[in-house]
Order: structure tokens, then sequence, then C-alpha cells
């Protein structure tokens, strides 16, 4: 009892026994001062050696090792349950992963036919700029957006389909775009 007569100088007071009677009593400890801050009393001993009215003195907290037993599996069981919460948003995320990994195998694709078709028409508006003769700035602006916007709207629906045939995994669909855009590198993976 040469533990309790310094009471009010722990935050925390762990008891850990197997003493078959209470250690730390209910009478004893309301008659000592108490800590200003509060205490934690953590009773770990088998069987309890804390008088459990201790806990309805104001300011000290006491758990014992029932309790901490099943703050434990409150905490295995919240942890379970956001591991499933967790699993859940992968399994619905891993289709839209998937989808976009295989898109990406179509770009090379897509990123050279749009190159190609670009060259075609900076060629074509440098010939029809050249026919034009004398051709001043705002023309030559306006030619040139003229030109990508065509391209784009050419363009455009055609590499989407690409893109969703990669996406879907039509791999007959990306060797025909392969051939008919004459690339040379494979945008399948095996």
């Amino acid at each position: 009892h040469g533990v309790l007569k310094n009471f009010n100088m722990y935050d925390v007071l762990f008891v850990a026994t197997t003493a078959p009677f209470f250690l730390v009593a209910y009478d004893a400890v309301t008659n000592l001062p108490h800590k200003d801050g509060g205490m934690m009393i953590l009773d770990l001993s088998n069987p309890r050696a804390v008088d459990e009215r201790i806990a309805h003195i104001s300011g000290i907290k006491m758990m014992n090792l029932d309790q901490i037993g099943e703050m434990v599996e409150r905490n295995i069981r919240d942890r379970n349950n956001k591991i499933k919460d967790i699993e859940r948003v992968i399994s619905e995320e891993v289709p839209s992963l998937e989808a976009s990994m295989h898109r990406l195998e179509a770009e090379p694709l897509v990123n050279e036919a749009f190159r190609n078709m670009g060259d075609v028409c900076d060629r074509e508006l440098a010939r029809a700029l050249q026919m034009l003769g004398e051709a001043d700035e705002r023309t030559t602006r306006i030619m040139s957006d003229m030109s990508r916007a065509i391209l784009e709207g050419v363009a455009s629906t055609p590499m989407n389909n690409i893109r969703r045939a990669s996406e879907q995994g039509d791999k007959e669909m990306l060797e025909a775009a392969s051939k008919i855009f004459d690339y040379s590198g494979s945008p399948i993976s095996d």
C-alpha cells in the first residue's frame, strides 16, 4: 500500500498481479487526494486487483482486462469492416482500372494516326496558302484552325472507337485499325 500514499502523483497506474484480493481498495482511495488532471487505472490482474467502485470516483477512469479485451475485439471488428469496405471499393474500381489500362494499349496507334493526319493537314495547308499567294496572318490562322477542326471532327469518332475497342479487349478491331492506319507498332498485348 506504499504506492497509494503518492496516489495523486500518478497519471496512469498499472496493476498486474495474481493476488486474490484488492490491492487498490475503494475505501483506501476515496480518502486520498486525487490528481487534478485525472488518472487512468489499468487493472491487468487476474483475478481483478482494483475495486470496480473506484471507476465511479470523479476524475478516475478505470479499465480491467475484460474491458481491454472488448476494446481490442471492437477495434478488430471495425478494422475487418473497413477491410471489407476497401475490398468492395477495389472490386468496384478494378473493371474501370482494367479498361483504362487496356485503353492505354491503343494510345500509340491513336497518337501516330493523329500525328500522320496532322502532317497531311499541315502539308495541305501549306499548299493552299501557297496557291493563295500573299495571305495575311489572320487568314493563315483561320485556315490553320479550320484544318485542325476538320481533322478533329473527322478523326475523333474513329479514334474514340479504337480506344473503346481497346478498353473492351477487341483485339480484331485493333489489328484492323493498325492495318488501316499503317501503324508499325502493335497496340495488342497478349
